[in-house]
């Protein structure tokens, strides 16, 4: 009722500005006077004719359902032509029947009807821009510079000065454009170039910076980021424009600074014409689902199309927090909704059970990243590496093989390369498997090989995180160990590329970018989380735990890489491995196993079949 009562005194609003428009057009051809009253009667008679005609023409243009307080220029076109027709078909009538008023009324009052209702729908929008304006001088505000004076920007802008939620000041834009310097957008000046960063921030006392670039490269943005980061200011990031339209407040998709930000990443580009030919329509099945890599493996995928995604892990939690995820997103439209997924629980160490999981089901692909990960718990359990990663990744591929799946893909780490480690060592010896295989098989078996990635389970960045938040110390293996990093949609995606390009036997070795060191990981997330490394927040040196090393490599000497077509994609170079060697080392491992153990055993036969492996007890 209440909002039927706002839409009528809406309407009768502009039938008012309609009447009096008329009136006034006709006193002002009189010469500003009321001195023929014939034709102003004569009016008068026919206003309520002349309302009629408007209305139906501001239904027809839908004129009377703008919303007032976000009136743009799509509104103030439909007022313009709405307006138009209307005094173009009441002149005609006029003429038709002969009514003698001067013609020229109608273009005075046209005008006069547009600019009336043009000011009354801008108004709201007009008085909350002065009220912004006088806001920006509030003394509580944060001084926040804008880089970025494009569509991002003037949006963002206009945003924080229409919304109270925001305690921004903005001072200005910075842009890589020389030619914007010393232009205004919104009112707000832009200050001048990227190269002028450091002497803007001095100058206007800036303590808050928000980069609205979504569309430049991320070099770009990383490059941008570092001079605000040893500015020591406050910096936060507009997300890609695709985010502001999913996300309901543009406020959501301004992100705090990250780690990420600062580790000097490279562009991914893939190719997705290749990738949805390989997975779209095909039955994909990822193991180790609930995990990491996984479960940013089934996020992407489903964004493929694929007629069916089974999502296998033997951790019912994470399989059943990632379901309801995925099925959340679906049902908001944000994945596509003709995707069968189906949760199950199942453990590759279960020979029968994998087995007929892919018969049952006709699986097309595989990708294979259930393992058991985390390399000081293995040093503890070898026994439980070999049986999960090593026998556990041949029931899968043994199967995979039987049930003709199309193509098989082995997830793979950098510290397979000449391992210190069980962990490791077992990745390796899965590796050996896959080349063992070739291209002598109906399926294609390849595995992808990567560091560490961000925010993972077992990354040292949330532990860092919990460590801040709990006032310190950090703990650091080692002052000089360093590592290779990628985000794990960035190295999921690459995965997914990598898998296109398979023929059968090759690693695929992902390009990393430059190694970083832990201790500098370490200082930087301090800094970024408002304290002094050493002063507010301690580092402190543990040494390094047993199968660590300080470097790590992407590759063995004896490999080397030759390229893709993808420059982040490379391939190592096939070593020669049988199949009867593999199966010969299996039987061993096997009947070490089944025999009275101990750790050291277990450790020798890995490096009996594993002959890189180095092991080493730490420091």
């Amino acid at each position: 009722m209440k909002l039927f009562l706002r839409s009528t005194l809406l309407i009768l609003l502009d039938l008012i500005i309609v009447s009096v428009s008329y009136m006034v057009a006709l006193w002002m051809r009189y010469d500003f006077s009321f001195s023929n009253r014939a034709s102003f009667l004569l009016l008068i008679y026919y206003l309520p004719w002349i309302a009629l005609v408007y209305l139906v023409l501001y239904k027809l243009f839908k004129v009377d359902r703008t919303l007032w307080k976000v009136a743009g220029i799509e509104e103030a076109f439909r007022i313009g032509i709405s307006v138009f027709f209307s005094a173009l078909l009441v002149g005609m009538f006029f003429l038709i029947r002969g009514i003698t008023i001067p013609r020229s009324i109608h273009i005075i009052a046209f005008l006069l009807v547009v600019v009336a209702m043009e000011i009354t729908r801008f108004f709201y929008r007009i008085n909350r821009m002065f009220m912004s304006i006088q806001q920006q001088n509030e003394p509580d505000l944060v001084n926040t510079l804008v880089v970025g004076a494009g569509k991002a920007g003037a949006m963002l802008v206009r945003e924080i000065l229409d919304n109270n939620d925001y305690k921004n000041r903005i001072v200005g834009f910075i842009d890589d454009d020389l030619y914007k310097s010393g232009k205004l957008v919104s009112g707000i000046p832009i200050l001048g170039t990227t190269e002028d960063i450091a002497e803007v921030v001095k100058d206007k006392k800036v303590n808050h910076v928000i980069i609205a670039m979504p569309s430049v490269s991320i070099k770009r943005q990383n490059d941008i980021i570092k001079q605000f980061y040893e500015l020591r200011v406050k910096t936060e990031i507009l997300t890609r424009s695709s985010d502001m339209i999913n996300q309901p407040s543009k406020k959501i998709s301004i992100r705090n600074l990250s780690i990420e930000d600062l580790l000097g990443r490279k562009e991914i580009v893939l190719d997705n014409q290749e990738i949805s030919k390989l997975v779209a329509s095909s039955i994909v099945l990822v193991t180790g689902a609930g995990g990491s890599i996984g479960s940013e493996l089934c996020r992407q995928i489903v964004n493929y199309k694929p007629k069916m995604l089974i999502m296998m892990d033997i951790n019912e939690n994470s399989l059943y927090e990632l379901d309801n995820e995925l099925s959340y997103l679906i049902s908001e439209g944000r994945l596509p909704s003709n995707v069968e997924i189906l949760p199950i629980i199942k453990s590759i160490r279960d020979s029968r059970a994998v087995n007929e999981l892919l018969g049952d089901y006709k699986v097309n692909i595989v990708f294979h990243a259930a393992a058991h990960k985390h390399v000081p718990l293995m040093e503890t359990v070898p026994d439980e590496a070999i049986k999960n990663n090593i026998f556990g990744s041949y029931n899968m591929i043994e199967a995979a093989k039987k049930h003709k799946v199309k193509l098989f893909v082995s997830i793979s780490t950098d510290k397979a390369v000449n391992p210190t480690n069980v962990m490791g060592a077992t990745k390796r010896f899965v590796e050996k498997m896959i080349q063992s295989i070739g291209m002598n098989s109906n399926t294609k078996f390849v595995a992808v090989r990567f560091g560490n990635v961000l925010g993972s389970s077992g990354s040292v960045i949330p532990v860092f995180r919990k460590q801040i938040e709990a006032g310190g110390p950090v703990m650091v293996t080692h002052k000089d160990i360093i590592r290779y990093f990628m985000t794990i949609p960035e190295a999921v995606s690459l995965v997914l590329q990598a898998a296109t390009f398979g023929n059968g036997g090759e690693i695929f070795v992902l390009e990393m970018g430059e190694p970083v060191k832990i201790l500098d990981l370490a200082e930087k997330m301090i800094r970024l989380s408002g304290f002094k490394p050493y002063d507010d927040i301690d580092i402190k040196f543990t040494g390094l735990r047993p199968g660590e090393k300080l470097y790590e490599e992407i590759m063995m000497s004896e490999e080397g890489l030759r390229k893709t077509t993808n420059d982040l994609i490379y391939i190592a170079k096939p070593l020669e491995i049988t199949s009867e060697e593999v199966l010969n080392d299996l039987a061993y491992l096997r009947a070490v196993l089944d025999d009275d153990h101990n750790k050291e055993d277990l450790v020798k036969a890995l490096s009996k079949v594993v002959d890189t492996y180095h092991y080493t007890k730490g420091e």
